[in-house]
């Protein structure tokens, strides 16, 4: 919520919006870096469909400076690629409460390797708003948690082995 509040109060949004009033708020990517504390945090907006094939990222730098990208939409190109939807709820389950919901999961399925980064993107799937996590752990584990951002309960909690990714000759 915060960093959504930093970045729409820029006049580097401000300017955006002005020219594109119809754009609409489609994901929030956040990086959380426990060993480098190297986080990155940003929210991207899209113009409705047919308007544009263009993604614009706001990322808020460690100075809270707001930058803006833009890049072409994947899913216009690629038939598999799911939508990107707008999302229009209330974020219920802040940022700050995933860590902790992300390490009890992990607790309870008798995983205590430490933390090392999570990846987590906010986004509205099937007309949910969910945070999807991608979580590197000590050992080479890697945990893939789908979290209801309206009540905090876990969706999805898949365990995965950086091993698994790594093709046998």
């Amino acid at each position: 919520q915060e960093t959504y509040e930093i970045i729409m109060n820029s006049s580097v949004f401000k300017d955006f919006i002005k020219k594109n009033p119809n754009a609409e708020l489609v994901a929030g990517f956040f990086i959380l870096d426990f060993l480098s504390n190297d986080n990155k945090e940003s929210i991207d907006y899209k113009l409705p469909d047919g308007e544009s094939d263009k993604i614009y990222t706001f990322e808020l730098t460690k100075t809270n400076a707001v930058i803006m990208k833009q890049d072409r939409l994947i899913c216009t190109e690629t038939p598999n690629q799911p939508k990107l939807n707008q999302i229009k709820s209330e974020i219920k389950t802040d940022l700050d409460k995933i860590t902790g919901i992300a390490e009890k999961k992990a607790e309870e399925n008798k995983i205590t390797a430490r933390f090392h980064k999570i990846i987590a993107v906010l986004q509205n799937n099937e007309n949910k708003l969910i945070w999807n996590l991608t979580c590197m752990l000590d050992q080479l584990i890697i945990l893939h948690i789908l979290v209801s951002s309206e009540t905090g309960e876990v969706i999805k909690f898949e365990r995965k082995s950086m091993m698994d990714f790594i093709k046998k000759g």
